[in-house]
């Protein structure tokens, strides 16, 4: 089942027995969660139909045990087992003999960032369940998210609003409904979002550090660049938040550049590069540094610290120092 098809089966009140939602982009997840518990608990006697679990500390007998128990004054009965990533394998073979008889009276929950659907456990749900999986969007696909959540509330944005608002919010769902719900309190009674509304409400500090980051290193200006990186960890941006935040830079700087070899115009670039217009010369002149082999090897460099973040061990903010150190003096 997908993330529709499970929001289409809950609004028309068909409630899975057996349901697993999983995956990277938690606010889809717990979004999905809100939206079985509005399904199941329906009724002043919720308190009562409502068990939750941790996968840490849950043994498959105790899930059973509330799964087998019929509802209180009501139809249904909620189980929700959280991080269900963390139960043993040897608690999930002892559910495996409910998964091909549940209760229709319950509906059993897993919420888990990830499965392992080599388990007999997850061979067996796909067959009865439904597995749901949230990816997190792609960057090509946060437009028209943002899009759709202001259509549902009779809402437009501007094209160029709606740019400045991708590159100021980034690109994690928390983040972007944190500054939707702002922006949507700042506009009151009016219905279209503008540049100058994006500018007045949206947090420009990450954003703006991570421009001027890349243009530190357009610039060949170490020293801005090692400060800059400084100033993003200090304020608690994640090291490998950052590095795929600079790689979104310089994928930007390279298709300017390449345009821009090709007499491109700034509206044209804008266009084709999917970046605001009024960044477009500010690009160009950063890329204007660089050559096609250049950037190649600036790729090369970022996987090869994406790597070494992820399974080195090494001290992931000198990774990035690195990194930033060879982009400066291209080698």
């Amino acid at each position: 089942m997908t993330a529709d098809g499970l929001t289409r089966a809950l609004r028309s009140g068909k409630v899975p027995e057996l349901l697993y939602l999983y995956g990277k982009e938690s606010f889809l997840v717990q979004r999905a969660v809100r939206l079985v518990r509005k399904s199941v608990l329906t009724s002043a006697t919720d308190d009562f139909n409502d068990h939750q679990f941790h996968g840490k500390e849950v043994t498959a007998t105790r899930i059973l045990e509330a799964a087998l128990t019929l509802p209180v004054f009501a139809d249904k009965r909620l189980v929700t087992v959280k991080e269900a990533h963390l139960l043993p394998a040897a608690e999930l073979e002892e559910l495996i003999p409910y998964l091909n008889n549940p209760a229709p009276e319950t509906c059993l929950l897993f919420v888990a960032e990830k499965i392992d659907s080599r388990r007999k456990f997850f061979l067996q749900f796909k067959k009865i369940g439904q597995l749901v999986e949230f990816k997190p969007l792609s960057e090509r696909e946060i437009p028209a998210y943002i899009r759709s959540f202001l259509d549902e509330r009779d809402m437009r944005i501007s094209a160029d609003a709606l740019d400045l608002f991708c590159n100021l919010s980034g690109g994690g769902l928390y983040e972007v409904h944190s500054e939707l719900e702002k922006l949507l309190n700042y506009l009151g009674d009016r219905s279209l979002v503008d540049v100058s509304d994006v500018q007045a409400v949206v947090s420009k500090n990450r954003s703006e550090n991570i421009f001027e980051l890349g243009n530190a290193v357009g610039r060949g200006d170490a020293a801005k660049a090692l400060a800059l990186i400084k100033r993003l960890v200090d304020t608690g941006e994640a090291p490998l938040k950052i590095l795929s935040l600079l790689v979104r830079h310089f994928r930007q700087l390279w298709k300017v550049r390449e345009l821009q070899v090709k007499k491109s115009s700034s509206r044209e670039i804008s266009g084709t590069a999917g970046v605001p217009f009024f960044v477009v010369d500010a690009l160009i002149i950063q890329g204007k540094r660089f050559s096609r082999k250049d950037f190649q090897r600036a790729f090369e460099l970022f996987i090869e610290t994406d790597l070494a973040m992820k399974s080195s061990g090494a001290d992931a903010e000198a990774l990035l120092e690195n990194l930033l150190l060879r982009l400066v003096n291209k080698n």
